[in-house]
């Protein structure tokens, strides 16, 4: 599950814990039941667990080190563990006992303290991965005969368990939080376990993790503490491996949509003046003839004249929108972000299309100042808020809110993000939503995403959307927060 903000509001735990999913029922019911059944698993094997101990305490702290080299999917939407080499190991020595409470506040921790989720998040990683455990670990303890040995490895039944066991463990864990995905983004579950894991470089890294598994054991059961500890080292380049795969899956991505949208933004500079030319000669004679039709009271006509005048005005705009969208020439400066989302609310907040919605700030004080082109960065907001106003007044809506935030990013980039209370978008459109001619308004020519998609990655950045939790939708752009002096992609 992705990171999302945590707000404080009124009310006992469970609602505090669980506001930023009240929007989506389904999700909470399904956290609350992962979480309650992990930590209920967890009390029933308390007794049974020597939880002050050197062995629980030198355990915890190589699963929780093993936690910190997670993996990451290709859409960013969620990170896959390493922690399964050393977790597959400790069931195999310790069976459904101390295996769970090592597993599960390691998983806890790091999920907490280090990757800085929420609570809820926290306790949904808790409890999907107790639950994993505790399937595998039966598999095992039922078809090994009992608690791991080194003579396991000598016999059938001891390496079909094993084998069995990490089927089970990799399965329910992928199922666990592909469930957890699909009813957070509201997408059909098969289609995320395909995007998230089921891909050819994610079977094979998890096919070696559950392969250095036994020989971790062997290392440990011959070596001891020092054999375990030497181990991280085959993770960590298991963990190179991974991000260099993503990152090439994403920089060629970003390179083939890169070329396509050059090559229509030159079509769009072709076309819009070739319509310019026409335009501003029936633009002319549409108001000297309506002028005409006034002066002789030929009221039909005038009727039509201003017919002619509205559409020649919506063929104005479309040729606006061309020439902006093929506009690829940045005026670098450096300047205030805070102040520029600032004046854009102020810009905005007394038109007319903004009067029942609200317009706020949510920006990080120690920002400073940015590098880019803060005139069309201005337009990227601009486009932004007036799409999201126009998404809230077109479901019915009379009140609603949008929301913009700043904050710095990783790897020195800026984030900008434009929330609002809207319908928010649905999942089959997310993939088109920035094309350009593409749009679901009555009267919108389909390039003002377009542009904003083109502004964005002319300054080396980013822009996506996702849904809001609670309702709505939310658009997030990233550049880099010095001068873009060349091309990047970047991670979600």
């Amino acid at each position: 599950m992705r990171e999302t903000e945590s707000e404080d509001r009124p009310g006992g735990v469970g609602s505090r814990l669980l506001a930023g999913y009240g929007g989506n029922r389904p999700l909470t019911g399904y956290v609350l039941l992962v979480a309650s059944l992990g930590v209920s698993l967890l009390l029933f094997h308390a007794g049974t667990s020597t939880l002050i101990s050197w062995t629980f305490l030198l355990w915890f702290l190589f699963s929780l080190g093993a936690e910190l080299l997670w993996l990451d999917t290709p859409t960013g939407e969620a990170t896959d563990s390493m922690a399964s080499t050393f977790n597959v190991a400790v069931l195999y020595l310790f069976g459904n006992s101390l295996s769970l409470w090592i597993i599960g506040l390691s998983v806890l921790v790091a999920t907490r303290a280090i990757q800085k989720r929420d609570w809820t998040h926290s306790l949904f990683g808790l409890g999907q991965i107790v639950l994993t455990a505790y399937v595998a670990g039966s598999v095992f303890l039922h078809l090994a005969g009992g608690e791991g040995r080194i003579e396991h490895f000598r016999s059938a039944r001891g390496i079909g368990g094993f084998v069995l066991a990490c089927l089970a463990y990799y399965v329910v864990n992928t199922f666990l939080v592909s469930g957890a995905i699909a009813l957070e983004k509201r997408a059909p579950f098969m289609a995320t376990l395909r995007t998230n894991y089921v891909y050819r470089n994610a079977v094979f890294s998890n096919l070696a993790l559950f392969t250095l598994s036994p020989i971790l054991l062997l290392s440990y059961l011959t070596l001891g503490y020092p054999g375990a500890l030497l181990f991280f080292l085959p993770l960590v380049i298991v963990k190179k491996q991974n991000r260099e795969y993503i990152e090439l899956q994403r920089t060629t991505q970003a390179l083939i949509s890169t070329e396509r949208m050059a090559a229509k933004g030159e079509m769009a500079a072709a076309v819009a003046h070739e319509m310019n030319n026409y335009l501003t000669v029936l633009s002319g004679k549409a108001q000297l003839l309506r002028r005409k039709f006034e002066k002789a009271s030929l009221t039909e006509f005038v009727k039509d004249s201003e017919a002619m005048w509205t559409q020649v005005e919506r063929l104005t705009r479309l040729a606006k929108g061309l020439l902006d969208f093929s506009h690829q020439e940045l005026k670098i400066s450096v300047f205030d972000l805070n102040g520029l989302c600032r004046e854009t609310v102020d810009f905005l907040q007394p038109q007319n299309q903004f009067d029942t919605i609200r317009l706020e700030v949510e920006l990080e004080p120690d920002l400073g100042t940015v590098e880019g082109d803060a005139g069309q960065l201005h337009q990227v907001l601009m486009n932004l808020c007036r799409n999201a106003s126009d998404a809230i007044r077109g479901a019915g809506g009379k009140e609603g809110e949008i929301r913009i935030k700043t904050r710095a990013d990783q790897k020195g980039y800026v984030r900008v993000e434009v929330e609002d209370t809207g319908p928010g978008v649905p999942a089959k459109l997310k993939a088109r939503i920035f094309e350009p001619g593409f749009t679901t308004k009555p009267d919108g020519h389909g390039f003002g995403l377009a542009t904003t998609f083109r502004i964005v990655e002319n300054h080396k950045g980013r822009i996506w959307v996702e849904d809001r939790p609670g309702g709505g939708a939310r658009f997030i752009f990233v550049w880099p927060q010095g001068k873009p002096s060349d091309r990047s992609a970047l991670a979600a």
